[in-house]
């Protein structure tokens, strides 16, 4: 599908010369497409080996294209055509599972994202130009890509003092079903994290307790000990499943937030005000007090 905007569409059909300027875009736009379709894959597959999917298959791909003032912004029907590849997916899935990736919400926010990836390649800066490509895990095993490039022209006899861009957005649709098996395994290490955090907390709140007087330190010294024990328990697990730290926090944050943050949070508080009371209370307590700090400088919690 190829559309103009109205106002590029008065012009084109106004002159002979606007008429061929504007298939002139459109051929400089399609003489393209067999070298943009090859760097979009390529940027594709070097996103699922970054992302570890290897068992990806492509569901749906096309292009579209669309010529507009460079100043204008009105890519609906090419969000709209994109969309539409989106809701085939809502017709081809059991209508007993809720799909993430077709709800209201995530079609509105698709249309959002194709509008801004077709925006950044009518860019001429350089920073914008790094998004004219999009990568979204739109739910388990469905990936969905964007890619845009652009041409214009500028002819102020026949368009006035504003260039015209042909804008060509390729988008395509893929499925693994690593990907599923992968999220069933991320689902338990967010529920080990979610432990490992608790633990953290209670460790922590010990620490308080012993600031407060509330436990001598040999009652705190077993204690934690224990409670060091099964972090470590905790933490190996995790490691078993090999999910990095830094993946799995940021999966962990996009999954659960709050939770998770302001678990971390909640303990490094509870520590750091526990020790500016134990450092006034007395050597007695200086194993306490250095196992803490070297906590703090490690980013334990």
């Amino acid at each position: 599908m190829a559309c103009r905007t109205a106002s590029v569409e008065r012009v084109a059909d106004s002159t002979v010369r606007a008429k061929q300027q504007v298939d002139k875009l459109m051929e400089m736009i399609k003489s393209q497409e067999g070298e943009n379709k090859a760097a979009f894959f390529k940027n594709i597959d070097a996103h699922l080996a970054d992302a570890r999917v290897t068992d990806a298959r492509e569901i749906s791909y096309n292009s579209d294209i669309k010529t507009e003032y460079t100043s204008e912004f009105s890519l609906d029907k090419i969000a709209a055509v994109v969309v539409s590849a989106l809701k085939a997916l809502e017709k081809a899935t059991d209508k007993s599972v809720k799909s993430p990736a077709t709800s209201p919400e995530a079609i509105e926010a698709y249309t959002d994202l194709v509008n801004k990836v077709a925006e950044a390649a009518k860019s001429s800066s350089n920073a914008a130009a790094s998004l004219s490509f999009a990568m979204n895990r739109l739910s388990p095993g469905v990936f969905a890509f964007l890619y845009a490039s652009s041409v214009n022209i500028k002819d102020d006899e026949t368009f006035g003092n504003e260039a015209v861009t042909t804008t060509a957005i390729y988008y395509r649709l893929m499925q693994s079903i690593d990907d599923v098996k992968q999220e069933a395994a991320f689902e338990l290490a967010l529920i080990e994290k979610k432990n490992l955090i608790g633990m953290k907390i209670l460790q922590a709140a010990l620490t308080d307790s012993l600031a407060d007087g509330k436990l001598d330190i040999d009652e705190w010294s077993k204690k934690d000990d224990a409670y060091t024990l099964a972090i470590k328990k905790i933490q190996a697990r995790l490691d078993a499943m090999k999910f990095e730290a830094p993946r799995l926090r940021a999966m962990s944050k996009a999954a659960a937030p709050k939770a998770l943050d302001s678990g971390t949070k909640l303990s490094e508080e509870l520590v750091r005000s526990a020790l500016q009371r134990l450092s006034a209370m007395g050597g007695a307590y200086k194993v306490a007090i250095q196992a803490s700090e070297a906590r703090l400088r490690n980013h334990y919690y």
